[in-house]
């Protein structure tokens, strides 16, 4: 039990070479792993990018939509304005057909002709 241990140089070098076998191995299957690992990452990051895109689309559109709101209230406010100014023109314009048709069948009611007749003025006025 007292013999020293004692290695050729045959030996050592058969150790060496085991020694760099191992870490060739040990440094080929880290590789792998590492690969595949990036492999199995790959399909997230098309999918992030994919979703990066399409939210950058959403953001446009909703934008776009906005403005589109803004163009669209504005609108309808001048249609309600143009409503009621055409039921104004339209009343006016009716009492006065009214006064001209009660003044042809009897020849009477000048004061309501008269009358009518400064509404239409008074508005025709008042709009331009």
């Amino acid at each position: 039990m007292n013999e020293p241990i004692g290695l050729t140089p045959a030996e050592v070098w058969q150790l060496i070479l085991v020694i760099c076998g191992a870490i060739i191995t040990v440094s080929g299957a880290i590789s792998v792993i590492i690969n595949l690992a990036n492999k199995a990452k790959e399909p997230n990051k098309m999918q992030d990018q994919r979703i990066k895109a399409l939210e950058e689309k959403v953001d446009e559109i909703t934008g776009r939509l906005k403005e589109g709101d803004k163009h669209f209230d504005s609108d309808n406010e001048r249609m309600d304005a143009l409503e009621r100014s055409m039921k104004e023109t339209n009343q006016v314009i009716i009492e006065s057909l009214q006064a001209l048709t009660a003044h042809a069948i009897d020849g009477n009611n000048t004061q309501e002709l008269r009358e009518a007749k400064k509404r239409l003025d008074d508005y025709l006025i008042k709009k331009v």
